[in-house]
C-alpha cells in the first residue's frame, strides 16, 4: 500500500509539473551555450583561478608551504645564491635540492598548482571564440590565455631545461583542452611555441580593458609576462619593447613606501598584479610573511627562528648608499627596530597586520632591469645604462651612470636587479637561464652547512623531476636524470 501511494504522489508531481521537472536549462547548472555567451559565468570562473593561486592546500593539505603561487616564487629564490635560512624548517628542501627528486612532496607542488588552474582556464578557452564583437568577451578569453601562457612559463621554467641551446629537449606535457588522458612531455620548443602565442594573443585581446583590481590581469601584465618569456628566448629586441610599454602607467616607489613591508598592494603605484588578502582568507602561520618576515614573532621566522636572511657576497655587494641595504641587518651595528634579530637577516617582508598581508607577484621595477638587459644584449648599451640609471638613481642618490660594456655591464644589470628583487621569485630563474652555478660554500660564507653547497650551472640538479605521482598516472612520461 505505501508504494502504491508513493507511486501515485510521484506521478502527480511528474503530470503536475511536466514543464519545469523536464527543463533542458535547469538554473543549477551552466551548459556549454550558455558560457559561451555568459560574460558573468566566464568571469567567475576565472576568477576562481585567481583565488586558487593564493589559497592554501592544493597540493597537500599538510604542508605549510603549500599556499600558492606565493610559495613557489619564494622557493625558487630559496634554491637561489641569494637567500639562505638558519634552521632547517619548511623551505629546506628546496634550499638543499632535494625537493626537485621526484618523490620529494616539494617536487609536486609547482605541478599541483599550476595543471589544474591550466584544466580550468581550458574550459573557458576552448568555449569562446577567438575573437568577437564582444569586448568582455575578448578581455576574458585574454585573461584566460595569459593565465595559460604564464602558468607553463613556470612550469617549463622549473621541470625543463633552459629554452636557448635546449629547444629539442624534453619539457613539460602540453594540453590545451579539458583531457583525462595523460600525454607525453613536450619538447621546450613546443612548449615556447604555445607560450608565445598564448601572450601574443592576450596582449592584443587585452588593449582597452580596464580591471577592477590588481588580483587580476590586464594588458600591461601580460606584457610583461612575454617580455620575460621574449627574454628567456633571446629575443632580446622584442623584450626590451614589451618590458618598456608595460611599466609606463606604473610609477616607481619612494624610499618610504619601498621600505614599508612589501604587505600592501596598494603603497604607491608599483605593483602590478597580486593577491589581496584578508583575515578571512588568511592561513596564518602557513603563509608568505608567516615563513618570512622575520620581524613577526607568531610566524616560523620571527617566533621559531628560521630567520630568511640574505647571502653575504650580496650584502656586501650593496652601496653603503643605497637605502635597499637597511632593508637586512647589518653584522656591525645590528638594527635598533629589531635588536634581536641575527646579522643578515631580512627586514623586507614585514606585515603588521599580522594575518592580512597582501602576495605581491609581480612590480614594475622588474621590468627596468628586463628591458636594460634585453638592451645591452641588442648592441644598444646607451640607453640600457639610461634604463638602469633610472631605476637605481632612485635606491641609491650616489650611483652614477654606467661606464661599463659587454658582459660587465650585463652583470652590473642582474646585480641591481637580484639587490631590488630579492626574495621576489627571479634570482633562481635567472641563474638557470644564464648559466651561473650555485655557490654558497665560499671563505666566510653565512650560509648554515644544511645548504653550503656549490653546484655547477650546468648540473641536473637544475631541473625538478617530474613528481611521482605523474609518474604512477601517467605511462608517457620520460623522467629527467636525477
Amino acid at each position: 500500500m505505501k508504494k502504491i501511494l508513493i507511486l501515485s504522489i510521484s506521478l502527480l508531481i511528474l503530470t503536475g509539473c511536466s514543464k519545469d521537472f523536464l527543463d533542458t536549462k535547469p538554473e543549477s547548472t551552466i551548459t556549454d551555450e550558455q558560457l559561451e555567451t555568459s560574460t558573468e559565468a566566464n568571469q567567475a570562473i576565472i576568477a576562481g583561478v585567481y583565488s586558487a593561486l593564493r589559497s592554501f592546500g592544493l597540493s597537500n593539505s599538510a604542508s605549510h608551504e603549500d599556499y600558492g603561487h606565493k610559495s613557489i616564487l619564494v622557493a625558487m629564490d630559496m634554491m637561489s645564491n641569494d637567500m639562505l635560512m638558519t634552521k632547517s624548517s619548511w623551505y629546506s628542501s628546496f634550499y638543499n635540492y632535494l625537493g626537485r627528486v621526484q618523490t620529494n612532496s616539494r617536487a609536486k607542488l609547482a605541478w599541483s598548482i599550476y595543471y589544474p588552474q591550466i584544466k580550468t582556464v581550458n574550459t573557458v578557452l576552448t568555449l569562446l571564440p577567438a575573437k568577437t564583437d564582444n569586448a568582455k568577451l575578448n578581455a576574458q578569453r585574454g585573461q584566460a590565455l595569459a593565465l595559460r601562457g604564464y602558468f607553463y612559463f613556470m612550469l617549463a621554467r622549473m621541470y625543463g631545461p633552459t629554452y636557448v641551446g635546449n629547444e629539442s629537449k624534453l619539457c613539460v606535457p602540453i594540453y590545451t583542452e579539458v583531457s583525462f588522458d595523460g600525454k607525453a612531455r613536450a619538447t621546450v620548443a613546443q612548449v615556447y611555441t604555445l607560450i608565445q602565442a598564448d601572450l601574443e594573443e592576450s596582449v592584443e585581446l587585452l588593449q582597452g580593458y580596464s580591471r577592477n583590481n590588481k588580483d587580476g590581469l590586464d594588458q600591461s601584465v601580460a606584457q610583461a609576462f612575454l617580455a620575460d618569456v621574449y627574454l628567456e628566448m633571446g629575443k632580446y629586441p622584442q623584450a626590451a619593447d614589451l618590458a618598456h610599454k608595460a611599466r609606463q602607467k606604473y610609477t616607481l616607489l619612494s624610499k618610504a613606501d619601498w621600505n614599508n613591508g612589501f604587505y600592501d598592494m596598494a603603497t604607491g603605484n608599483e605593483t602590478m598584479w597580486g593577491a589581496t588578502i584578508t583575515s578571512a582568507q588568511s592561513s596564518f602561520v602557513a603563509s608568505f610573511f608567516g615563513h618570512f618576515d622575520n620581524t613577526n614573532n607568531s610566524g616560523y621566522a620571527g617566533g621559531l627562528g628560521v630567520y630568511k636572511n640574505i647571502d653575504k657576497n650580496l650584502y656586501e655587494s650593496i652601496s653603503d648608499t643605497d637605502y635597499r641595504k637597511a632593508a637586512f641587518v647589518s653584522p656591525t651595528t645590528g638594527n635598533p627596530t629589531y635588536p634581536s634579530l641575527p646579522a643578515y637577516a631580512n627586514t623586507k617582508f614585514r606585515d603588521p597586520t599580522i594575518d592580512s598581508g597582501d602576495y605581491i607577484y609581480m612590480r614594475s621595477a622588474a621590468l627596468y632591469y628586463i628591458e636594460a638587459e634585453a638592451l645591452a644584449r641588442s648592441g644598444n648599451e646607451g640607453t640600457a645604462k639610461q634604463v638602469l640609471y633610472d631605476i637605481t638613481i632612485t635606491r641609491d642618490p650616489s650611483y652614477v651612470l654606467s661606464t661599463k660594456s659587454g658582459a660587465a655591464l650585463i652583470n652590473e644589470i642582474i646585480l641591481q636587479k637580484r639587490i631590488e628583487l630579492w626574495g621576489e621569485g627571479y634570482a633562481w630563474f635567472d641563474m638557470k637561464r644564464l648559466k651561473v652555478g650555485l655557490t654558497r660554500d665560499y671563505p666566510g660564507t653565512n650560509h648554515p652547512a644544511f645548504g653550503k653547497l656549490n653546484i655547477p650551472a650546468t648540473d641536473n640538479r637544475f631541473i625538478f623531476q617530474i613528481p611521482q605521482a605523474e609518474i604512477d598516472a601517467n605511462p608517457l612520461i620520460e623522467q629527467s636524470p636525477l
